[in-house]
């Protein structure tokens, strides 16, 4: 009888444990993060910090943390290779940790989280399981932090060298020139020079070339004050399987790197830039939309961004855009043309784009009309128009990734 006394006890107690157990595991428990900087470069580490919190009296003996990161986030962890005998990197979307938690404890620890590509991010989503004292009695539950700045970072897009990554339609052999500012003012010549890969054939100076027996161009004097505008396709191909997203999202991410780059190069020079796309202006502030009524309510048109100051804004701006179609390119080239006085007032405007078809060139021989300069920058170094005529200029991608 004592046997069985003692039996129908241990029952009790498991079974009441269990009871308990199912009923509070995840009362008065919290979990919360923080991120050490709010804002910071594409490539460039921030520190996480994790707080997990059993406030109750009942301890948790056996807690697995599941901690994930939105896409475009990695944990950096750092293991020691026994083979190379040397500390190795590697970089995770999510990290596992087990924890026996005691009453009344708090756990803090601090993640080195690397920022790979640009964009806003909320941080703080963790799936926890927790165990009884005999550990027959799983539970879990899912924590999301709500967006607030202690948890929110800021990754700006970098900056590349655009004549390493660049070059123009045609090739030709003879010295690189480098340009200090990115437009130039044709009114403004100090003689001839060589054709190089970097020149447009509009600048060519046939008569010149014709006394000289080879290719010279208009040598320009470059302007600190010409103003230009920016557009950013959001389509990755001519057609799209999806109408809303790109298929080729990494090749549309590299448009928003060269319009980075371009703001970074023209920042000391005080040059009022715009920015373009066929991107949800909803994303960055509504504020940004060409218009209230029909298409242009779908298209992003911001205010002019002039001088380091407005840079800044305009890099949180090209950090916050999403990879996401708005309308079709075309009836945005269509919407630009019929405003071209609004959307290319300064006279030039910079297209780029994952790809440049025949309608993209006729775009550029409308606007040449109306007295715009269209400059492309193709972010693919396939080349999916046949012909390029002389007077457009084209910059392609030098190499590929694959």
């Amino acid at each position: 009888m004592l046997y069985i006394a003692l039996l129908i006890a241990i029952l009790v107690v498991f079974l009441a444990e269990r009871k308990i157990y199912e009923k509070h595991t995840f009362e008065e428990f919290h979990y919360d993060v923080s991120v050490g900087s709010e804002e910071v470069f594409e490539g460039e580490d921030i520190f996480l910090f994790e707080e997990i919190t059993n406030d109750k009296m009942i301890p948790m003996p056996y807690t697995k943390v599941d901690t994930s990161l939105p896409s475009g986030l990695y944990f950096r962890i750092t293991e020691y290779d026994a083979v190379k005998g040397m500390a190795k990197d590697s970089l995770r979307d999510h990290v596992q940790s087990v924890f026996v938690l005691k009453s009344r404890e708090k756990i803090r620890r601090r993640w080195r989280v690397n920022c790979r590509r640009r964009g806003v991010y909320s941080v703080g989503s963790a799936t926890v399981v927790a165990n009884d004292i005999f550990g027959m009695n799983p539970v879990s539950q899912g924590f999301k932090s709500e967006p607030a700045r202690s948890n929110t970072v800021v990754v700006l897009p970098r900056a590349i060298d655009l004549e390493e990554h660049f070059t123009s339609t045609y090739y030709h052999s003879g010295d690189v020139i480098k340009n200090h500012s990115l437009l130039t003012d044709q009114l403004l010549r100090r003689g001839t020079r060589e054709y190089t890969s970097y020149d447009p054939m509009n600048s060519i100076n046939w008569k010149q070339t014709a006394s000289h027996g080879k290719l010279l161009v208009n040598d320009t004097e470059y302007t600190q004050r010409h103003r230009f505008n920016l557009m950013i396709n959001m389509n990755s191909r001519d057609i799209e399987k999806d109408p809303r997203f790109p298929a080729g999202v990494d090749s549309v991410e590299l448009c928003i790197t060269v319009a980075a780059s371009i703001l970074d190069r023209i920042s000391q020079e005080n040059v009022p830039v715009r920015i373009i796309s066929n991107t949800p202006p909803s994303a960055v502030g509504e504020m940004y939309a060409a218009d209230t009524e029909g298409i242009g309510r779908d298209i992003l048109f911001t205010g002019a961004f002039e001088g380091k100051r407005d840079m800044i804004s305009a890099l949180r701006l090209l950090a916050a855009i999403k990879v996401e179609m708005s309308c079709p390119i075309e009836k945005l080239l269509d919407y630009v043309l019929l405003y071209h006085e609004a959307f290319a007032e300064s006279g030039n405007l910079i297209f780029i784009s994952s790809y440049i078809s025949e309608r993209m060139i006729v775009f550029h021989s409308q606007m040449k009309r109306c007295g715009v300069n269209v400059i492309f920058y193709v972010t693919t170094t396939n080349r999916n128009t046949a012909v390029i005529p002389p007077d457009v200029e084209v910059y392609y991608k030098t190499y590929s990734d694959n």
